[in-house]
């Protein structure tokens, strides 16, 4: 900025400071008048030159002509002896000295042309130093792009031009994490956290400079941080084209062990430090499109990269896959990553490598039971986890399949116990007295049994259901959305409704149900 010293600096124009300000006052334009109240009319900075031709050598209207252009913030008073006056008025010699602003006489051989255009000049040069300040700030920036310079040098870049503090923000997971920022940008932010600016580096603002608070910028240095963005933009977006075409390899490649045409051995090929063994769970991953795509690209590590790209459907639906390693901790940590984003999941049974299109198989015959339209419209969002295994136990054991072991409690000849099928809804549940499920209570126990029984005798039909139970549709709607989040089980698909029968079957011929007593 232009200084009132550099101003005084100019001998032609023989000016002299009559009262100093406390620092060198910044120039941003000068302004001619005789007004009296002129603040209302000044933005700040500006230098005023008056010959005071409205007001008498002893008027007291100079401290109020001094007050006023003090809380305009102007730059300065400049006074033209020998028109008005031939000296500067005490008074306002003094007004000036109390307001502590700066005071200069302009002698009469100089216009008071002459200083609006040598303070003109000034302000020219400082414009002209700042542009070309800022076009060697954007050649700096332009050449760590080439140079793939580290975004720590191109923050650094920008905060020597601009004198601000900033930072780069990068949303992973849901949460902004800081991955680079200038020495001083945690001190100057942490002194005012609101007034900290953010620059969006892409449509989805997954990145973002964060500008700490400071001197204000004016257009030359906004044009830096504008040109700042577009470089760590271009680095942010040819990191996310790396990271994706990493992702679409990974994709292949769990698509072709899917379908078992490939060997394990192919993983090393993208990562030599990924040796895959034992047994893995095919898991397929549905809903929204746009919420399946923010799960796909979560960073992750080894063998959970085993991915693949959803596949959209016209309903707006989407379905991915999952290879995940068969033990309890991975595929906790699998369904909670899924569930973040508001996923139903489907899970295969266990299988080694070699032969996952079983495990593929169990888990595609699971993905039609899972609502499409809950996915999207369902507010709040429940996401549902089917393990194949747990789908049709009974059945399996029935036609001679091989299911989990679960050993009856109650001598059923090797039959899984009808509790594995009903969960909470099991007759042992409500009967145990220190074992109920805290899920469940008495009342709410057998009228979902009612419930269940009577729309299996119904072949799944809603309204007779509703008729014979003497309850409302909604009612009915919201007991069956109960059964199938207590079971696990959609009523809709008739294996599910083949093995809830067969369940309920099977306690009927051994264990009665005392119904609790009406208060």
């Amino acid at each position: 900025m232009a200084t009132l010293s550099q101003l005084l600096a100019d001998q032609a124009l023989g000016l002299r400071l009559v009262q100093s300000a406390p620092e060198d006052p910044q120039l941003s334009w000068v302004s001619t008048t005789e007004l009296l109240r002129l603040a209302d009319y000044l933005e700040g900075g500006e230098l005023v030159l008056t010959t005071g031709v409205s007001l008498g050598a002893d008027d007291p209207r100079w401290r109020d002509f001094v007050a006023g252009l003090s809380r305009a913030r102007i730059a300065a008073i400049g006074f033209g002896v020998g028109v008005a006056h031939e000296r500067i008025p005490a008074p306002l010699v003094a007004a000036a000295s109390d307001y502590r602003m700066a005071l200069v006489e302009v002698p009469p051989p100089t216009p008071f042309i002459a200083v609006s255009k040598a303070a003109s000049n000034l302000l020219r040069a400082d414009e002209m130093r700042a542009a070309r300040q800022a076009l060697q700030a954007h050649q700096r920036l332009i050449e760590g792009a080439r140079s793939s310079s580290d975004s720590a040098s191109v923050l650094a870049s920008i905060a020597q031009a601009t004198g601000r503090q900033l930072a780069l923000q990068v949303r992973s997971g849901g949460e902004g994490v800081i991955t680079a920022s200038t020495a001083g940008y945690a001190v100057a932010a942490d002194r005012d956290p609101e007034a900290v600016e953010s620059v969006p580096l892409d449509h989805e603002q997954r990145a973002r400079i964060l500008v700490a608070p400071g001197p204000q910028l004016g257009p030359e240095a906004q044009a830096v941080v504008a040109a700042g963005a577009m470089v760590l933009g271009m680095n942010f977006r040819g990191d996310l084209a790396e990271h994706e075409e990493e992702r679409e390899r990974w994709s292949r490649l769990t698509v072709a062990l899917l379908h078992d045409q490939v060997a394990a051995g192919a993983a090393q090929v993208l990562d030599p430090s990924v040796a895959l063994s034992g047994q893995f769970r095919a898991l397929a991953v549905q809903g929204a499109s746009e919420q399946v795509a923010a799960w796909r690209r979560v960073p992750r590590q080894g063998p959970q990269r085993l991915v693949s790209a959803g596949t959209p459907r016209e309903d707006g639906v989407s379905l991915a896959w999952h290879l995940c390693p068969a033990d309890d901790t991975s595929l906790r940590a699998a369904h909670d990553l899924a569930a973040a984003h508001g996923l139903d999941v489907a899970v295969g049974r266990a299988a080694p490598l070699g032969k996952l299109m079983l495990s593929k198989n169990s888990a595609a015959t699971l993905v039609s039971t899972l609502s499409r339209t809950a996915t999207l419209y369902a507010s709040p969002r429940v996401p549902r986890v089917l393990f194949a295994e747990h789908a049709t136990p009974l059945l399996e054991a029935l036609l001679g399949g091989e299911p989990r072991s679960i050993e009856s409690a109650h001598g059923t000849g090797g039959l899984p116990a009808a509790s594995a099928v009903l969960g909470p809804l099991a007759a042992e549940e409500i009967a145990a007295e220190d074992g109920a499920d805290p899920r469940i209570k008495a009342d709410e126990f057998f009228a979902l049994r009612d419930t269940l029984r009577t729309l299996l005798e119904h072949n799944g039909q809603r309204t007779p259901t509703a008729v014979r139970l003497g309850v409302h549709r909604n009612t009915l709607r919201d007991r069956i959305t109960r059964i199938e989040q207590l079971t696990g089980r959609s009523l809709d698909d008739p294996d599910a409704r083949a093995e809830l029968w067969l369940a309920l079957r099977i306690e009927e011929q051994r264990v009665t149900l005392q119904r609790p007593p009406k208060n």
